[in-house]
């Protein structure tokens, strides 16, 4: 995957360097393949990869996972409906049935004035 912009070819690679070491600063602001451990003491080459595979890898996987999410949501929807259906309708018909009030309450009331 290259990128041509302002006379400069851009291209994603990946970077395989051993652990507790850090690319160099290029003087061009980017990077360098030099490696460098915590003392700043070069300590040899970062291997570049070719980075189109690790996107087509990524895109497999994501397409993989997004249909199987999907498989599994379509799966589930209905019995969630029912469910979910079945507890709003014992709620409507827990509110629909009348109240009754007690004795004490069914005699005449009082109004304000």
């Amino acid at each position: 995957m290259n990128i041509r912009w302002g006379g400069s070819v851009w291209e994603l690679m990946l970077v395989k360097r051993a652990v507790g070491t850090a690319l160099s600063n290029s003087a061009s602001g980017g990077y360098s393949t030099l490696l460098r451990d915590g003392a700043r003491i070069l300590v040899g080459h970062a291997d570049l990869l070719n980075g189109k595979r690790a996107v087509a890898g990524l895109v497999a996987v994501s397409v993989v996972a997004g249909g199987a999410l999907t498989a599994a949501t379509m799966k589930a929807t209905p019995h969630l409906k029912k469910k979910f259906r079945s507890a709003a309708q014992d709620t409507a018909e827990a509110a629909s049935d009348p109240v009754e009030e007690p004795e004490t309450l069914q005699g005449p009331r009082l109004r304000a004035v």
